[in-house]
């Protein structure tokens, strides 16, 4: 008998231009990320049809669950086949901010998926919009 979890952390979607903004507190479980992916899927038929980019700003304890990692990395190879570019991570509000982008790593890496961690919203707004321009740039 398959038992659902409550779903741990929370998330904050929104979306400027062709950028998704993602906010969450960690920690995630499994059922934390389906829920995201739900309330993504809004954003996502906006952003359908051309390069897009995600900037992903986590608080508290940043760790995903080894099942949450696992469909996370799912989640990043199939939005870089819908035209997800590049993501901007920053996880300065992170209680371990080292262990985080170490953790996040590794689960980016599996989703063999573009991405960059940083200090500065605005040097990751930049970085983003360079990513989405250079694919355009070299798909004409």
């Amino acid at each position: 008998m398959n038992k659902l979890f409550e779903a741990h952390g929370t998330w904050n979607i929104d979306s400027d231009g062709r950028v998704l903004l993602i906010e969450g507190t960690g920690p995630w479980n499994l059922e934390s990320l389906q829920q995201s992916a739900q309330l993504v899927q809004p954003f996502l038929q906006r952003l359908k049809g051309s390069p897009w980019a995600a900037m992903v700003i986590l608080h508290g304890e940043c760790i995903y669950v080894p099942a949450a990692g696992q469909k996370l990395a799912e989640i990043l190879q199939f939005e870089s086949e819908e035209g997800r570019v590049a993501t901007a991570l920053l996880v300065n509000d992170c209680y371990s901010p080292n262990f985080a982008k170490e953790h996040i790593s590794n689960i980016y890496d599996k989703g063999n998926h573009p991405y960059a961690f940083f200090d500065d919203i605005d040097l990751a707004r930049n970085w983003l919009e360079g990513q989405i321009n250079a694919v355009e740039y070299y798909a004409k």
